[in-house]
């Protein structure tokens, strides 16, 4: 299907990829898998459907990219995503802002990647403030597309984020199809060549042709010089300076959050607050007598607990006492870690968390992860009343086999009273720590496919598998290149040392045969000898 030559109307166009994407997706909607404020940009504004219809993609294709990019936005919590949510590093660092403009007049959005933190505790933070960035710039110019310049100057392999480079690629490709005009590589490093080769195998040829590399020489053919850094042959001396006005509230409030990234500290996020979707307005009082109506689900939207049946092979723990940690408030199964079995690398794995309440009292509790991208955790909040038993399932999606071992889950649980009428955050936040109980279990990943060399096969051939062996093939290749640099340096010395000695040494010996080959030599008296065949020697 053509975007260019189609000749059919953009309410055409719309009215056919809606039609095709209720026909797909009519259930999600019902089940509120979107935001509604995505949903209601869905049914009214035509240019938004459009915007996912590409002419190198069939229309399946604009469908598949429309529900990921809405389901995205709801697990992201784009809608609700504000700059005070991230640390202040982020905007001081300079490492993301969109300044100037290209030839064709398209923004320039800057990436100093020298500048960007390469850490999984950071994966997070980072994709929020890329969204925030794009995000603000679609709602003040929805139709302006951006120039993604990466600026690779001085960057290493330490800086080569190949998870963070595969969600930018998925927020071109899939969340904001027509946003990107072209994306410019400067002075990319040789030793990223190789990443680069399988970078390409996750684009489509078209969008390939939208990467240019350039360098100091060449950048001028798409950024006139008064639109362009010095530092890159431009005139432009614009220094980046964090302005305080960006933020939409009280900066303070991130200071707990600063203070444990800086320090790189294990830190739990919540699954319902910023990373999904926000708690409810509604009064600790109404969850407190909802608990109490043994309903699954709360219409108020406090608790969501969608109790379908559980995996499988998770079934093991509703009865595994001997594998439960008795706390203060709450019975724990399991006890220390969850065990996540991959059955196909292509699909999410998920394992449960049993929270038994044996008090006479209800108890709320609220499950956090380092690592809240990888996992969607369902109910990650809510009541349990006295005598009974909450199921909460975690689903670790797709692509994060490989890093399941740095993660951890944290379990809170305090007490409630009828009488609280507070919501669950103002309640959150009020406690007092130290009546807080915590519970903390570590995540591993067990493959049950079977291989035939005692290898772990399933996730062979797996791209953010390869992706990460790839980084780390080349980390090794580039330390081995030089200790071998240094080898040859101390052979190359240790060679002239011995070839000097073996000259001086061929010197010395050369003059020692010339003085014993003479036919007079001086004795220890001064005298002079001369030596006959004859006579034998004689001296004077």
């Amino acid at each position: 299907m053509a975007e260019g030559g189609d000749e059919q109307s953009v309410e055409e166009k719309a009215a056919k990829l809606r039609e095709l994407f209720l026909s797909h997706h009519s259930d999600d909607i019902k089940e509120h898998i979107y935001d509604d404020r995505d949903v209601a940009k869905f049914e009214n504004d035509d240019n938004y459907v459009v915007s996912f219809i590409r002419y190198f993609e069939t229309m399946q294709d604009a469908c598949n990219h429309l529900h990921e990019s809405m389901k995205f936005r709801k697990d992201l919590g784009v809608n609700d995503l504000k700059a005070n949510m991230l640390p202040m590093w982020m905007w001081e660092s300079g490492n993301a802002y969109i300044h100037n403009h290209d030839k064709d007049g398209n923004a320039i959005l800057y990436l100093h990647v020298k500048q960007h933190r390469k850490d999984s505790q950071y994966l997070t933070i980072n994709k929020k403030g890329f969204i925030y960035v794009i995000e603000r710039f679609t709602k003040q110019f929805p139709d302006q597309q951006l120039v993604v310049l990466f600026d690779l100057n001085g960057a290493g392999l330490s800086h080569l984020d190949m998870d963070f480079i595969r969600f930018i690629i998925n927020c071109f490709k899939q969340y904001y199809p027509k946003l990107l005009a072209y994306m410019l590589m400067y002075d990319m490093p040789w030793i990223f060549n190789a990443a680069w080769k399988l970078i390409k195998q996750m684009l489509h040829p078209e969008s390939v042709k939208r990467i240019k590399f350039v360098s100091k020489s060449d950048i001028q053919e798409y950024i006139n010089k008064d639109q362009l850094w010095e530092h890159m042959g431009g005139t432009d001396d614009f220094v980046f300076k964090f302005d305080p006005a960006v933020l939409d509230e009280d900066i303070s409030q991130m200071g707990p959050e600063i203070d444990s990234a800086s320090k790189k500290r294990v830190t739990f996020a919540d699954q319902d607050s910023t990373m999904y979707k926000s708690v409810s307005s509604d009064s600790m009082h109404d969850a407190v007598e909802t608990s109490k109506s043994n309903e699954s689900s709360n219409t108020n939207g406090i608790i969501r607990e969608r109790r379908g049946p559980p995996p499988a092979h998770t079934n093991r723990r509703v009865s595994r006492e001997d594998n439960s940690f008795i706390g203060r408030l709450l019975t724990i199964c399991p006890a220390e870690e969850l065990v996540f079995e991959i059955e196909d690398p292509s699909k999410e794995a998920s394992d449960m968390i049993v929270l038994k309440n044996t008090l006479p009292y209800s108890i709320a509790y609220k499950v956090k992860t380092t690592s809240p991208e990888k996992y969607r955790v369902r109910p990650s909040s809510g009541l349990i009343k006295p005598g009974s038993d909450v199921e909460v399932i975690i689903h670790l999606q797709q692509g994060y086999q490989n890093t399941v071992h740095k993660d951890k889950f944290l379990i809170m649980a305090m007490e409630v009273t009828n009488e609280s009428n507070k919501t669950f955050s103002e309640l959150w936040k009020s406690v007092q720590k130290d009546s807080i109980m915590e519970h903390r279990l570590r995540c591993i990943a067990r493959n049950n496919q079977d291989t035939s060399d005692g290898t772990k096969g399933s996730n062979a051939g797996h791209s953010s598998h390869a992706l990460s062996q790839l980084s780390k093939k080349v980390d090794q290749l580039v330390e081995c290149n030089n200790s071998l640099k240094t080898k040859v340096n101390i052979l190359l010395l240790v060679q002239v040392i011995l070839t000097f000695f073996i000259v001086v040494y061929g010197a010395v010996s050369l003059y020692m045969w010339s003085g014993d080959s003479s036919d007079s030599i001086v004795d220890e008296n001064k005298g002079f000898c001369t030596k006959s065949p004859e006579t034998g020697s004689t001296c004077s």
